[in-house]
């Protein structure tokens, strides 16, 4: 990432601004403060003591919680854009290009955590004005507040509009989704003051702030308790291929700030990552003005492969710029991803199901789970932050793949050649494909037999047939030339998408990540656990009928 002593320097290029967004937030800690001691006064403690004539404050000075990370549902999405407008901050985190104190190295963990602190403060009354119950008072200490941050990035912005690698509007870019977070917090403020001056008034009735339960809680409570369930609606297509909203589920606040901030600090991961492409593309290019004086100089001497060596230069700076939206989508669909993924789990946890779990999370430890709920967003960011880095890499070198084998023979009139090779490919990755659709006809023909019984829905294995079986098994640990193409068909395809592949036996701590052809383990133990089966094999060697072994064995019928 940038070093610390190039921050400013990379937003604002030559421009001399006379806001400093450092000192200013550095000095943004005396008004949250501020903000923080007058909502704690307004704030009664809850839990008194047993003297209360000995305390004139009459139970004052009350904790400020800023916003309840495990079941909060209420201003979801006012919290989540709370969390959005210190995207940039937590940009400067991740970077570690926010280091207020000058410290030696090993003392930097020290000092970025000093940093999240002081970030966290500053950016602290968002959310403890929109969650304290004073809304008349709340809503005009958080409007003051989000203005002066607005007025600020304003004037920041204005004074130093562009910067020294994008150029023009480089700062904009970079400061926009801020600015849109703080201009609807204003607006979500006003409202807060607008309803509060009403109740106050007495033009309208106070709603009850916290209820015993929410609303979608209370639905589904009345589903559960139903006695005939609700007939299934035919789903149309975007509910059965995208999405399925859900009347009985709501997403909490702290999804939706995870969500929403991770979309911004993706974006603005992709706005740092391009500076740092125009930076290497502009180095390129000098090292390509010294090569082709160097062509020059060696009078067309030895420069097909120097020629080669410039193309390889100008493919990959196009390649990576290409392959930066299949990239980020990659990386938004995955978020997407993230918010299915949550409400199916938590429904299978509230029904009691804990299957999909690796067992070591069957019952955690109470400590190591209030420390996951405080790590998730930030471990979770990072990991779309790592992640985007990586499947644009490989991405990235696909293209130039494809690039040399497809479009540079065409370029180069070499098309008849890429197209016979093409063809040949084509042509073994099929025989390839049918040898295992062959396999699998020869397995159903001659090692199973026919069903024993009415419900059953497939062939049993055949035990009079074993040791054709063995021969063929035997045969085919031999030839295992199919199963490594695929595995590498498929080990790229994954690598593709940033998702390397582990062939193992231990449950997968995200089973709907699972593919069909990653079952073969599976399937394999599932065979090897019928017929190792203690009572199964005695039964056969003992010469029982097998239909009498029944479900003995766990509840795995055995066919003979």
């Amino acid at each position: 990432m940038l070093p610390p002593n190039a921050r400013t320097r990379w937003l604002n290029g030559t421009c001399d601004s006379s806001v400093d967004m450092e000192l200013f937030l550095h000095y943004s800690l005396i008004p949250s403060l501020f903000i923080i001691l007058v909502l704690s006064f307004l704030q009664r403690r809850e839990q008194r003591r047993e003297r209360d004539d000995a305390y004139l404050l009459r139970n004052r000075f009350g904790m400020v919680i800023p916003l309840d990370f495990v079941g909060t549902f209420s201003n979801r999405w006012s919290y989540g854009i709370a969390f959005g407008a210190t995207a940039n901050k937590v940009m400067f985190l991740f970077s570690e290009g926010y280091q207020p104190l000058l410290v030696p190295q090993w003392a930097q963990a020290f000092v970025l955590l000093i940093g999240g602190i002081e970030v966290g403060l500053s950016h602290f009354p968002f959310f403890a004005c929109l969650s304290s119950e004073f809304g008349l008072v709340s809503s005009i200490l958080g409007f003051s507040y989000s203005l002066i941050w607005f007025v600020v990035t304003i004037l920041y912005i204005i004074q130093c509009p562009h910067g020294q690698f994008v150029g023009s509007y480089e700062t904009i870019a970079f400061y926009w989704p801020s600015l849109l977070c703080l201009a609807f917090l204003l607006g979500r403020f006003l409202h807060i003051f607008a309803k509060s001056l009403r109740v106050h008034l007495g033009w309208e009735l106070q709603t009850e702030e916290k209820p015993f339960l929410e609303a979608h809680q209370a639905e589904h409570v009345r589903q559960l308790l139903r006695t005939r369930p609700r007939q299934e609606r035919n789903k149309s297509w975007f509910q059965t291929r995208i999405y399925e909203w859900d009347p009985y589920f709501q997403f909490p606040s702290r999804m939706i700030g995870t969500i929403v901030l991770a979309f911004i600090c993706l974006y603005l991961f992709i706005v740092i990552e391009f500076c740092v492409f125009v930076y290497v593309r502009d180095a390129l290019d000098v090292f390509e003005g010294e090569l082709e004086s160097y062509i020059t100089s060696m009078n067309q001497t030895g420069t097909p492969a120097l020629l080669q060596v410039k193309e390889l230069i100008n493919i990959s700076k196009e390649v990576w710029v290409v392959t930066i939206l299949p990239a980020s989508l990659t990386c938004v669909s995955y978020l997407f991803h993230i918010l299915a993924c949550y409400r199916k789990h938590i429904k299978r946890l509230w029904a009691g199901d804990k299957h999909f779990l690796p067992l070591k999370f069957h019952n955690p430890s109470s400590s190591e789970s209030v420390v996951a709920i405080a790590r998730y967003s930030g471990w979770q960011i990072a990991y779309i932050l790592w992640g985007y880095l990586i499947i644009h890499v490989m991405q990235s070198l696909c293209g130039l793949a494809i690039t040399y084998s497809l479009v540079l023979p065409v370029i180069h009139h070499q098309a008849l050649e890429m197209l016979q090779g093409l063809g040949i490919g084509i042509l073994t990755v099929s025989i390839v494909l049918g040898l295992m659709v062959l396999q699998v006809w020869i397995a159903a023909s001659f090692f199973l037999q026919p069903k024993m019984g009415t419900d059953d829905k497939q062939k049993p294995l055949a035990l009079n047939n074993r040791q054709q079986e063995a021969m063929w098994l035997a045969c085919k640990l031999l030839s295992g030339g199919p199963g490594a193409v695929l595995a590498g068909d498929r080990s790229l395809s994954r690598q593709t998408v940033g998702k390397p592949h582990c062939c193992n036996h231990e449950p997968s701590g995200s089973p709907w990540a699972l593919q069909p052809r990653s079952h073969s383990a599976c399937l394999l133990l599932n065979v090897l656990a019928t017929v190792s089966e203690p009572v199964f094999t005695s039964a056969v060697k003992c010469g029982l009928p097998l239909t009498e072994v029944g479900t003995s064995t766990n509840g795995t019928r055995a066919h003979g």
